[in-house]
C-alpha cells in the first residue's frame, strides 16, 4: 500500500473514477492532497457489485464507512462496458426504421463493406433486420429543397405496423438529405414521440447532422438497438444515491469527455469504448505533470492492449470508428486494441505452433494461478512461472495466487508440443512481446511520428512487465509509468472534463465558402454548446469553447480536423495548417499539387471543468545512501533459464531514487520490470521513468 493509500484525508470533498473492466473493476479517489485507489472482482452478471465493493475497499483505507463516503463525494465518475458489451454480444432490443423510400438497404448494403467470418467474407451484422425497415415517401434533394413533403397519416399505419406486427421496441428514423434541409425528419420524429409516447425514437440529423447516410442511419439505428443497454447503470446510481451519494453519476464516452447519465440516455453508442479513452485522457495528464509532449500511451489490463497517440499534448482523434466492420460515425479517441491482456489464454493451433489470445479468461474463472477453477494458461500464469509475479504480494497480499496451478497449466500446454512449462510460459511471454511491440510500431507509425522522439505511457495491470521490453525493441528511449498506473483509466474518469459537442455539414470548396457566413455558423454552435455544457450543471466561468472544421481534398472520402483558434474562418491560415497535417500523417508525396480542398463539416466542441483528482506532489527526500533492495526473486530474463533479480518496494522510493536493471519494482496492484541497460528514477509525483537501452534490440 503506498503512502497516498494511508494518507487521512482533508475536509475536501473526494473525487471518484470507476473504470469496470473485464476482470477487475478500478477505483481511483483524491481529495486534491492525498490519492487512494483498489480493484475489486468484476462480476459479469452484476457489474455493480463490483463497484460498490470497490467503494468499500477504499472507505475502508481511508477509515469510513460507505454511507458517510459517498456522502463527501462531489464528483463521480465510472466508465463502462456496458454499451460495448451489448454490441459485441448483439443483445440489444428489436428495433424499426424509417426511412426514405428507395433507400431501405443502406444499412444491409454497408458501404458493401465485408468482415471474415470463420474464413468467410459476410455483410457486417446488420442492427436492424430487414422486414423492419419503412420506406416513407418523401425526399429532399441535395441542396435541401423539399420535393415530397410527408403524409404523418401513413407514417402512423406504418410505426404502427412495425409495433404489433414485428415487435420493435424502439424506432430510428433517418432521411436522405436530412443534414441539409430536417423539416421532413423532424416532422415525423415529433409526430411519433406525440403519438407513441412510449416508444423510444432517436434520429439521425438529431445526432449527427452530417453528410454521409450510412453513418448517419446508423448512429440512429445503433441507438436504438442500445436504448435499454444503461438499465443497470440507472439501477447503480439508484443504489449509490440510496447508500448516501449525492452527485450525479458522469459517465465516460469514446471522444474522452464525460456526460450525464441523462444525455447518455439521448446516444448511448456516444459510450463504446470508453474505458480505453479514459486511460488516454489520464495519460495526457501525465504528460502535462512531466513536461512531455508527444507520447505513446500502452494499456495492458485483463483482456487487452489499447495503444493511443498524444501529439503536441493532445489525444490524437478520429471522426469515426469501426466495430465489427460497421463504421460508427461518433469522434472518439483514435485507438488501436489487440488481445494481449493479463488473461489472454495460451492455445496451440492446427499447424502445433503456439499462440496467445484473442480469447481471454475474463473475471471469472481467470488464469489458473486465481484459484478459481480456470483450466487454461495466459499471460499471467506465464509471469508467474517466470517469476516476474510474486504470487504472496498479488493485490497488495490480498488476493495470492496458485504457482502450481500455473505451473500445471502452462505444462499440460507444453506436453502438447514437447516443452517444459517454464519453456511454454517463456513463449507466452515472447509471444505476447511480439504483438503488442508489432502493434507499438504501426500505431506510431501509422500517426506520422518518429518512435524516437516518444515516450511511452505505460498502465494497466499488466502493462509495467512488459512496456519496458516493448520500448527497447520499438526504438522507443523513455517509458513513464505514472502512480496508480494499475488504475489510472480509473482516475481519467475521476478527472475528465464535461464534454459536449454540436457540428453541421459544410460541403463547400474552401475557396467558396463565405467568410462571414462560416463564422456566424461556428459562432451559433458555439452559444448552442455552451449551453448544453450549462444544462449539465457547469458554471460559465468553468467552460471553455474550441472550433475546428473537417477539410479534405475534393472528393476524397476522409477528411482532416483543422483546429481554429476562434470563430474567425481565415481560408489561407485554414489551407496551411491542413497541408502541414497531411504531410505529417500521409507524407508529402501523397499531396495532390494545386488540388482543391472542400470544407465537410464545421464544428464547437465545448469542455466543462469539474473537481477533479490529481497526482500529488511527494516533497519526501532520502538524508542519505541509495534505495536498498527489500528482496530477491528467482526470474527468467531470457530462455536459457532464472536469475536472481533484486526487488523493490515502490512504497520504499522517494523522489530522486534511482535503480539500474535488471530489477522489478512492485507497487500494491502492478510491478515495473526494468531490463538489464535500463535505468530508472522516481519523479516528484512518484512517476517512474524508465530511460531505455535502444541499441540492446
Amino acid at each position: 500500500m503506498s503512502a497516498s493509500d494511508v494518507s487521512r484525508p482533508t475536509s475536501a470533498g473526494f473525487s471518484i473514477g470507476i473504470d469496470v473492466g473485464g476482470t477487475f473493476t478500478d477505483l481511483a479517489c483524491g481529495d486534491g492532497t492525498s490519492l487512494w485507489r483498489a480493484k475489486s472482482p468484476t462480476d459479469p452478471q452484476n457489474f455493480g457489485r463490483g463497484v460498490l465493493g470497490a467503494c468499500r475497499i477504499v472507505a475502508d483505507q481511508i477509515g469510513l464507512d460507505l454511507g458517510e463516503f459517498l456522502s463527501r463525494v462531489q464528483r463521480f465518475g465510472l466508465g463502462t462496458t456496458a454499451v460495448t458489451n451489448a454490441l459485441v454480444e448483439k443483445q440489444g432490443v428489436k428495433a424499426g426504421l424509417l426511412t426514405t423510400a428507395g433507400f431501405e438497404d443502406t444499412i444491409s448494403m454497408a458501404r458493401s463493406r465485408r468482415v471474415s467470418v470463420d474464413g468467410f467474407l459476410l455483410p457486417p451484422w446488420s442492427p436492424v433486420e430487414r422486414a423492419a425497415v419503412v420506406g416513407v415517401h418523401e425526399r429532399v434533394d441535395r441542396d435541401g429543397k423539399v420535393l415530397f413533403s410527408v403524409d404523418l397519416d401513413a407514417v402512423r399505419v406504418a410505426v404502427d405496423d412495425l409495433i404489433t406486427t414485428h415487435g420493435i421496441e424502439a424506432l430510428a428514423v433517418s432521411f436522405l438529405w436530412s443534414f441539409k434541409n430536417s423539416d421532413n425528419e423532424l416532422a415525423v420524429v415529433d409526430f411519433v414521440r406525440r403519438e407513441f409516447p412510449d416508444l423510444p425514437v432517436f434520429s439521425g440529423v438529431e445526432l449527427h447532422p452530417s453528410i454521409r447516410e450510412y453513418e448517419r442511419t446508423l448512429v440512429a439505428t445503433l441507438n436504438a438497438v442500445m436504448s435499454k443497454a444503461l438499465d443497470g447503470i440507472e439501477s447503480l446510481a439508484d443504489e449509490l444515491a440510496d447508500t448516501g451519494l449525492t452527485v450525479p453519476l458522469l459517465l465516460l464516452q469514446t471522444s474522452g469527455g464525460t456526460v450525464t447519465l441523462a444525455e447518455a440516455r439521448r446516444s448511448p453508442v456516444v459510450l463504446v469504448a470508453s474505458g480505453p479513452a479514459a486511460g488516454v485522457m489520464a495519460a495526457a495528464e501525465v504528460c502535462a505533470d512531466e513536461g512531455i509532449t508527444d507520447s505513446i500511451c500502452g494499456d495492458m489490463g485483463g483482456t487487452s492492449f489499447d495503444l493511443a497517440v498524444i501529439a503536441g499534448g493532445l489525444p490524437q482523434r478520429s471522426e469515426r470508428g469501426e466495430l465489427h466492420g460497421m463504421i460508427i460515425a461518433q469522434p472518439r479517441i483514435d485507438t488501436l486494441s489487440i488481445g494481449s491482456g493479463g488473461g489472454s489464454i495460451a492455445w496451440v493451433d492446427g499447424r502445433g505452433l503456439l499462440r496467445v489470445g484473442p480469447r481471454s479468461a475474463r473475471a471469472w474463472p481467470g488464469p489458473a494461478c486465481y484459484g478459481n477453477g480456470g483450466t487454461d494458461a495466459t499471460i499471467t500464469d506465464a509471469l508467474v512461472v517466470l517469476g516476474y509475479i510474486e504470487p504472496s504480494s498479488f493485490l497488495g497480499g490480498t488476493m495470492a495466487l496458485d504457482r502450481e496451478a500455473a505451473r500445471a497449466v502452462c505444462k499440460n500446454l507444453g506436453d502438447r508440443m514437447g516443452l517444459s512449462a517454464e519453456a511454454t510460459a517463456w513463449g507466452i511471454r515472447e509471444i505476447a512481446l511480439a504483438e503488442m511491440t508489432k502493434a507499438t510500431r504501426l500505431h506510431a507509425g501509422s500517426s506520422g511520428l518518429d518512435p524516437r522522439t516518444l515516450t511511452l505511457i505505460s498502465y494497466g495491470g499488466s502493462g509495467g512487465l512488459f512496456t519496458a521490453s516493448i520500448a527497447v525493441e520499438a526504438n522507443i528511449p523513455h517509458v513513464v509509468v505514472p502512480p496508480a498506473a494499475s488504475v489510472l483509466s480509473a482516475f481519467g474518469a475521476a478527472s475528465a472534463d464535461v464534454r459536449r459537442q454540436r457540428i453541421k455539414s459544410a460541403d463547400v470548396l474552401l475557396t467558396s465558402a463565405d467568410a462571414g457566413d462560416m463564422s456566424a455558423e461556428l459562432t451559433r454552435l458555439g452559444a448552442a454548446v455552451s449551453r448544453d455544457v450549462g444544462d449539465d450543471g457547469v458554471p460559465e466561468a468553468d467552460r471553455v469553447v474550441t472550433y475546428d472544421v473537417g477539410v479534405r481534398f475534393f472528393r476524397q472520402t476522409s477528411e482532416v480536423s483543422v483546429t481554429l483558434g476562434d470563430t474567425t474562418f481565415d481560408a489561407d491560415a485554414i489551407r496551411t495548417a491542413f497541408l502541414d497535417q497531411y504531410a505529417a500523417r500521409y507524407g508529402m508525396g501523397a499531396i495532390g499539387r494545386n488540388a482543391q480542398l472542400e470544407v465537410t463539416f464545421v464544428r464547437a466542441v465545448a469542455t466543462g471543468r469539474l473537481p477533479r483528482a490529481t497526482f500529488p506532489v511527494d516533497t519526501a527526500t532520502r538524508s542519505s545512501g541509495g534505495v536498498e533492495p527489500s528482496s530477491h526473486r528467482d526470474v527468467f530474463l531470457d530462455r536459457d533459464g532464472s536469475h536472481s533479480v533484486p526487488c523493490y518496494r515502490t512504497t520504499d522510493l522517494v523522489p530522486g531514487d534511482r535503480i539500474d536493471g535488471p530489477a522489478l519494482a512492485d507497487d500494491v496492484d502492478t510491478t515495473v520490470f526494468v531490463p538489464r541497460g535500463t535505468t530508472l528514477t522516481v519523479g516528484e509525483r512518484r512517476s517512474l521513468r524508465l530511460d531505455v537501452n535502444t541499441d540492446a534490440a
